[in-house]
C-alpha cells in the first residue's frame, strides 16, 4: 500500500498549479504591489488623462486660501473659488494647470497654479469570484492579470483557476491561470483595461470517503481522475482495499456506480485511469481479512 500510495503523491495539475501561484505571486507582489497600494498622493505620468471620480489636489502659489482638493464630477468638471466650474475630465494635469493659471490669473496677480492627482479613481477594474479580496481595484500603472491577482490576494485554494476570464464590454476574454503557472503561456496574461471584470470562477468539487488519509471534498479540474482525487485526499490509508474503489456518478434514474481498480490503473501503463466529473463521490472501502 505505501508504493501505491507513493505513486499517488505524484501531485493533479490542480495542486501543483496553487504551488507555482504561491511562488509567482509573491515575486509579482515584489514588483507591483507597492505601487498599486500607495495611498499618497499618485505619480502620474504627462500623459495621463484626468478621469470620473480622480480626485485632485489644486494649489495656487502664494494663496493658501484658495488650495483645495476636488472630485471630478459625472460630467468631467470641477468646481473652484474665483473660478467656478471648470472641465477636466480628459485633461492631461499640465493642461488643466495652464487653463487654470490663466483663469486665476484674471483675478490674483502673478497667479501660478500646480495641479496633481491625489488619487486615482478613475480607472477602476473588478474582481468577482474566488480571489481573497473581491472587488473594485484603481490600475495606478499598467497591470496583467496575474499582477492584480496578486494585489488583490490571489485565488482562494476553491478557484477554478483553468476557467478564469476578463469581462471588457460586451467581449469575454479567457484566461486560463493554469497555463500561464504551469506552462509560462503568457499570451494568455493579458494587460488589463480601465473598466474590465476579472472573474474566477469557484471549482466544482469531487468527494473521497472511506480509507484515505484526509477524506472529503477535492477541487474539481478538467484533468481530474480517480487516482489523482485519491492522491488529493491525501492517499490511501493502510486498510484501504484498492481493488475495490466506488465511483457513484449523478443520482435518482440517472445514478450510475462503477467499481475501479487503482491497483491495475497503477500496475499496467495501458490501464487507463478514470476521469471524473463534477460531484462524483469516490468510496474506498477496507480491505478484506
Amino acid at each position: 500500500m505505501d508504493d501505491f500510495n507513493r505513486s499517488l503523491e505524484r501531485p493533479s495539475s490542480a495542486f501543483t498549479g496553487m504551488r507555482a501561484w504561491r511562488f509567482l505571486t509573491s515575486a509579482a507582489v515584489l514588483l507591483a504591489g507597492l505601487a498599486v497600494w500607495l495611498p499618497t498622493a499618485t505619480a502620474v505620468g504627462p500623459d495621463y488623462r484626468i478621469g470620473t471620480d480622480d480626485v485632485l489636489a489644486i494649489s495656487v502659489w502664494d494663496q493658501k486660501d484658495l488650495d483645495q482638493v476636488v472630485s471630478v464630477r459625472p460630467d468631467g468638471k470641477i468646481s473652484l473659488p474665483l473660478v467656478g466650474e471648470m472641465e477636466a475630465g480628459g485633461s492631461t494635469v499640465a493642461d488643466l494647470a495652464a487653463r487654470l493659471t490663466t483663469q486665476y490669473s484674471k483675478t490674483v496677480r502673478g497667479a501660478q497654479v500646480t495641479v496633481s492627482v491625489r488619487e486615482i479613481r478613475s480607472r477602476t477594474v473588478f474582481f468577482l469570484g474566488g480571489v481573497v479580496r473581491p472587488g473594485p481595484m484603481q490600475l495606478t500603472q499598467e497591470l496583467t492579470v496575474l499582477q492584480a491577482l496578486s494585489s488583490v490576494g490571489g485565488p482562494i485554494p476553491s478557484a477554478d483557476l483553468e476557467s478564469a476570464f476578463v469581462l471588457r464590454g460586451q467581449k469575454r476574454i479567457p484566461v486560463n491561470l493554469l497555463m500561464i503557472l504551469q506552462k509560462g503561456d503568457m499570451s494568455q496574461n493579458v494587460n488589463l483595461q480601465p473598466g474590465d471584470t476579472v472573474v474566477v470562477p469557484n471549482a466544482d468539487s469531487v468527494y473521497v470517503l472511506g480509507e484515505v488519509k484526509t477524506p472529503g471534498q477535492v477541487k474539481y479540474t478538467k484533468c481530474l481522475t480517480v487516482t489523482t482525487a485519491i492522491a488529493g485526499a491525501g492517499g490511501f490509508t493502510p486498510l484501504a482495499s484498492a481493488r475495490r474503489v466506488m465511483v457513484v456518478r449523478g443520482d435518482g434514474a440517472k445514478r450510475e456506480v462503477f467499481r475501479v481498480n487503482v491497483n491495475d490503473i497503477m500496475s499496467d501503463p495501458e490501464y487507463r485511469d478514470v476521469p471524473l466529473k463534477p460531484n462524483d463521490v469516490i468510496t474506498v472501502p477496507q480491505r478484506l481479512f
